[in-house]
């Protein structure tokens, strides 16, 4: 019976009781969107960690770590190799060449690390080969000769990655439902080449107005985007005496990546051809990295393996990317601070309308209390009240929250006007925001625990009545 009076009683003051409802709901597709948003941005950013950059855990030379130089090598990669393949956690491992470089063309030169791999090896490791760019060509050929693949990032500073309005460009464009105005401005810079993205915003900004330019411009360049694939690149590094060896290779793919920092500096080329390069008949090993079935085994492999990797160095991603590592180590505290903040705004709400409903309700407590029912179950009564209040809006906000993340978990959220800044340190500029199953039990958790603590100042407050003094009360 006093479940049935409580939830009566909450709906007494229709007006009231639904300004809180919608009030907590608010609050509840907030928080669920929010944690949904930094859940998916640093799942994004461990999923790029280790199936781009890092893998689970590294094997290096120790003295490698200090210096990178060609010459320190992994001590007996064979071994290592062996004793990876007895290993149930894991999956697949790749042995890596990386040899610093000077990358050049007839343009510009920048500094990269080159990966001699095998491409069919490193297909079980990474995911770089499912990062081509759209028009960017193909990933390496284990069969190919003189390929080298680079990223969007490395295609710009060698200006490869070049831009040109031509005919066909204006035909896609008109296509694209650009108004025949601005295509006519296009044509002052028709079949002119620039040779970065900097040089040709500023002439396409020239050209168009500022309303046409932010309508448009990303339209336009999308469509002048050229790769020079096939185009020439001189690498040029040292060889294990430490003399300086050139050589030419040919771009067969671009890829990209969310990290520009790592696209930056990252070129692959198959390891038999970089051998022939630094001048030794069997491939040097500076690298291995493994990937495991289950990312929990991370710490307990590495464990595993110092003793057997002699003086080779192991780390994990954990070490490997840090800043991976702390997001997702982290969330939980993310929960309790986002989740908190928020439950305890509404819990103020909360009390301060059970307080008014007390209030109101003086002298039909003071009744109650006088013909027989227990305080127990005036207490009872009134925290029941306000669990009911707080769960209905909690339940539609839940809904609400899982509904909206799981929009915007499919469409993705782009950040125009910071992406750059976020690759720059490694985050995706676009999030797909997701809504976790253990958030959903945790958020539901914490709307009882709110709950049950704002309706103990209210039910105190009826405790505390006075049945002749309530009954006097107009």
């Amino acid at each position: 019976m006093i479940w049935s009076i409580a939830w009566k009683n909450i709906w007494r003051n229709k007006k009231r009781s639904l300004v809180v409802i919608v009030a907590v709901s608010l609050g509840i597709i907030a928080g669920v969107f929010i944690i949904g948003f930094v859940e998916g941005w640093s799942k994004q950013r461990l999923d790029d960690a280790v199936y781009n950059e890092v893998s689970h855990i590294q094997i290096h030379n120790n003295e490698y770590l200090k210096n990178e130089e060609t010459s320190l090598t992994i001590i007996d990669p064979g071994r290592i190799s062996a004793i990876l393949d007895t290993l149930g956690e894991v999956k697949s491992y790749v042995v890596r060449t990386k040899i610093i470089a000077l990358a050049g063309t007839s343009w510009a030169n920048t500094g990269v690390i080159i990966y001699g791999i095998d491409p069919g090896r490193e297909k079980q490791v990474t995911r770089i080969h499912e990062k081509i760019v759209s028009g960017g060509g193909r990933y390496l050929d284990p069969a190919g000769s003189g390929d080298i693949l680079i990223s969007d990032k490395t295609a710009e500073l060698l200006k490869i990655k070049q831009y040109i309005v031509t005919d066909s460009v204006i035909e896609k464009l008109r296509k694209d439902a650009v108004p025949a105005p601005v295509l006519e401005k296009l044509e002052a810079m028709k079949n002119i080449r620039f040779r970065s993205p900097a040089d040709f915003r500023e002439s396409l900004g020239s050209e168009l107005a500022r309303k046409e330019y932010d309508e448009y411009g990303n339209t336009i360049s999308s469509e002048a985007l050229e790769y020079r694939l096939r185009n020439k690149i001189q690498l040029t590094l040292s060889d294990r005496e430490g003399n300086p060896v050139h050589a030419i290779f040919r771009v067969c793919g671009i890829y990209k990546t969310t990290n520009t920092g790592f696209d930056q500096m990252a070129v692959f080329v198959n390891a038999g051809e970089l051998a022939e390069l630094y001048g030794d008949e069997e491939i040097l090993v500076h690298e291995v990295a493994v990937l495991l079935n289950n990312i929990d085994d991370a710490g307990k492999v590495r464990d595993r393996l110092i003793p057997l990797a002699e003086e080779n160095s192991v780390r994990t991603w954990k070490e490997l990317a840090p800043d991976a590592a702390f997001m997702n180590d982290f969330m939980v505290i993310y929960y309790f601070i986002f989740i908190g903040i928020i439950m305890l705004a509404l819990a103020f709400g909360i009390i301060n309308t059970m307080l008014m409903s007390v209030l109101e309700r003086t002298k039909e407590l003071g009744m109650l209390i006088a013909i027989g029912m227990n305080r127990r179950r005036v207490f009872t009564m009134i925290m029941l009240e306000t669990v009911f209040l707080t769960a209905v809006g909690a339940a539609a906000g839940i809904f609400l929250g899982w509904a909206v993340t799981g929009f915007f978990g499919r469409t993705g959220i782009h950040m125009a006007g910071w992406g750059e800044g976020f690759e720059a340190i490694g985050f995706a500029a676009t999030v797909y925001p997701i809504v976790t199953p253990e958030f959903i039990v945790f958020t539901a958790v914490m709307v009882v625990v709110t709950a049950i603590l704002s309706s103990l100042w209210p039910a105190r407050k009826a405790l505390r009545l006075i049945p002749v003094e309530a009954l006097r009360t107009e």
